[in-house]
């Protein structure tokens, strides 16, 4: 008779150590922005240690994946209309997933659309750089996809507390 394999069981999130992160990075040179994949994996590292056990997906395997695409102010409005019901551009939007996905061997958090204008613009008016506006932006969008919410003031001042927090860290 032969014997099943034992299964290992999903591995809880709640461990400490961030999971390895593929991630795909969509930013055109006409951006302007030179902000790596490797620097914002090291921003979502240091998220990743900030978030509550609890508000962590659960992983088959310790890999995460997820695509930033950056785009124009014009690029980003009718996707603001269309999933919002926002006029205008907006800084960020993020689409969580949540699913396994084979061909990564990851599980997919979701995808993330920055407007590159908008970060210029913002960093331009706070005295910033548009690359650490830009990273600002894939770490709130990446804190959605976590789960996080900005819908209320409270849950915004929690979700911005961990997202500066991150910035600092990292």
């Amino acid at each position: 008779m032969a014997t099943a394999k034992k299964r290992k069981s999903p591995t809880p999130a709640a461990s400490r150590r961030a999971p390895a992160i593929d991630l795909d990075l969509n930013l055109p040179a006409r951006s302007g922005i030179r902000i790596t994949a490797k620097s914002l994996t090291n921003a979502f590292n240091a998220a990743w240690q900030l978030v509550p056990a609890s508000r962590l997906p659960v992983l088959e395997k310790p890999r995460v994946a997820l695509d930033i695409h950056a785009i124009s102010d014009t690029e980003i409005a009718p996707l603001n209309w269309k999933f919002m019901k926002h006029k205008g551009a907006t800084d960020v939007l993020s689409f969580p997933l949540g699913d396994f996905d084979p061909a990564r061997r990851a599980h997919h958090l979701g995808e993330i659309i920055v407007s590159y204008d908008t970060a210029k613009r913002e960093a331009l008016e706070r005295g910033l750089s548009a690359d650490e506006e830009f990273t600002r932006y894939c770490v709130h969008g990446f804190l959605h996809l976590l789960g996080y919410d900005d819908a209320t003031p409270a849950l915004r001042k929690a979700m911005f507390a961990v997202q500066e927090k991150a910035l600092d860290a990292f």
